[in-house]
């Protein structure tokens, strides 16, 4: 009996991952790899918000809650966003166990089958996967190298069919920042023509530049056609403890509420009250944390515009940098392989992230300084020792 549905099919396999699972081949071997493929802090989850999810188990929080979450913590969530408008945390928050879910939710209780969603590219792979999930299709719109907007490319995607539209800002794999006016004609775009904007804003803290962060909630203040997603994982590093949200009009979170109900039912109990003192606690370890990124991402761009033939556009935000290796014509996914076997730096395939990423890199600096001074000086020696055609 064949237990593989057809939809299987549309689920790749995760780049990222099977670059990471290259790597601890290479490592069984003994040999050393430099991990600049998986985007997670190297910072430890704050003190504080360890000892109170240890409070928290200790006084039994360790069963069910609503679906929606903790209302205290939808409180909290709501609080942070009072810079960008008044959100009501009884029917416009939904905690989930992490982004990725409420994301995935929001699409699920969103998108009408047979129906196109838009997706500004480069972007995260799971994207596609989860407007597939909705059996839609993705639509991508190009966004170039500094993840800018083009009002007319997008604009010429539209159909009939178009039903939302995902952008990422911060952008994951570029770092690049939509600015408060691009922001703004999207959501133009979105009123004029009844689309869902699906707004990932996971990124929102890990930013480099003094120029003030534009959320969706500034644009859309009633969140009429928005979801906002974002969560702890970068920001706070949390990734492991699974812990997400969603911001949007009561209908979009009842819906996804709904969801919540009949999947995973809630997000982990005690991990909620961790979250509580991740937004309530001490802001420091974020300020020290973005500092040592600033500081790492300098020298990162510096070595890599110092290589021959590699163009690249420096990051305003996130901890990643996305160099174009496409004049040293070789295809980035055997480029990737080639650069881990023979130097042992593992990096993302650009065109995992969409045909706009094709030719490039995506290289996280979410290591140590040491670590990637001496990862990129092998990469930009292997490159110079070895001859490409250059075009």
């Amino acid at each position: 009996m064949n237990w593989t549905g057809k939809w299987m099919g549309y689920i790749p396999e995760s780049a990222t991952l099977r670059m990471f699972e290259l790597a601890k081949e290479r490592e069984s071997t003994g040999k050393r790899v430099y991990h600049f493929e998986v985007g997670q802090p190297d910072f430890p989850t704050p003190r504080n918000i360890i000892d109170a999810a240890r409070n928290a188990l200790e006084l039994g929080h360790t069963g069910y809650t609503s679906a929606r979450g903790i209302f205290e913590l939808r409180e909290a969530i709501s609080e942070t966003y009072l810079m960008h408008g008044h959100i009501d945390p009884k029917t416009q928050v939904i905690v989930t166990p992490g982004a990725k879910f409420a994301l995935f939710a929001s699409i699920l209780s969103s998108i009408d089958p047979l129906r196109e969603v838009l997706i500004l590219t480069p972007a995260w792979p799971s994207y596609l996967v989860m407007v597939r999930a909705a059996r839609a299709r993705p639509v991508v719109v190009p966004a170039g190298d500094d993840y800018h907007f083009d009002e007319e490319v997008l604009k010429s995607r539209l159909t009939p069919k178009t039903q939302g539209i995902i952008i990422n800002t911060p952008n994951n794999p570029t770092g690049g920042i939509l600015n408060k006016d691009a922001m703004k004609a999207i959501s133009d775009i979105a009123e004029d023509y009844n689309l869902h904007v699906f707004s990932d804003e996971i990124y929102d803290k890990l930013i480099y530049t003094d120029e003030p962060i534009t959320s969706m909630l500034d644009i859309d203040p009633n969140l009429e056609h928005t979801v906002i997603i974002n969560g702890f994982s970068k920001s706070y590093s949390m990734t492991g403890w699974r812990l997400g949200y969603a911001l949007s009009n009561p209908e979009v979170i009842s819906n996804m509420v709904r969801i919540q109900q009949n999947t995973t039912t809630c997000a982990t109990s005690f991990v909620q009250y961790a979250g509580i003192e991740a937004l309530r606690g001490p802001q420091d370890s974020i300020k020290r944390m973005v500092s040592e990124y600033k500081r790492r991402l300098d020298v990162v761009y510096k070595i890599v515009k110092s290589i021959d033939g590699v163009k690249v556009t420096k990051p305003k935000g996130t901890f990643y940098i996305f160099p174009d290796f496409s004049e040293l014509g070789i295809e980035d996914k055997t480029f990737a392989e080639e650069l881990l076997r023979e130097t042992g730096v593992c990096t993302t395939p650009g065109s995992a992230f969409g045909e706009a990423g094709q030719g490039h890199l995506r290289i996280s600096f979410s290591v140590s300084l040491e670590e990637l001074k001496v990862g990129l000086g092998l990469l930009k020696k292997y490159i110079e020792e070895n001859v490409f055609a250059i075009s």
